[in-house]
């Protein structure tokens, strides 16, 4: 979630269009998500403006594309560094990207 999001979450609660704990359900990963291997920083966007970075090295193929697919399916946005072709090769969207860059 980014700053518009959030933003976008509080105005419909205030308005009551969305409930407290519809709200809050939507809020469970911030700040941090603990995916067992790696702890993934989700408020990181609204402070920065862009997602966790994933720095591949020293990571398996499994974890790299396990925080990536999570990383996707929360914030819609992917950069990894260090990341060697065959990271790059299971961690791909099955969905046209937006851009990529190599």
């Amino acid at each position: 979630m980014n700053r518009e999001g959030l933003s976008k979450l509080l105005t419909e609660v205030q308005a009551g269009e969305v409930s407290v704990a519809r709200a809050m359900e939507r809020l469970r990963h911030l700040p941090y998500e603990n995916l067992g291997f790696a702890r993934m920083d989700n408020h990181r966007t609204i402070r920065q403006g862009f997602p966790e970075v994933i720095f591949c090295e020293g990571k398996t193929v499994e974890q790299v594309a396990a925080i990536a697919w999570r990383l996707l399916e929360r914030h819609g946005t992917l950069l990894a560094t260090r990341a060697r072709e065959r990271c790059t090769r299971r961690s791909r969207p099955r969905r046209p990207a937006r851009s990529t860059t190599r």
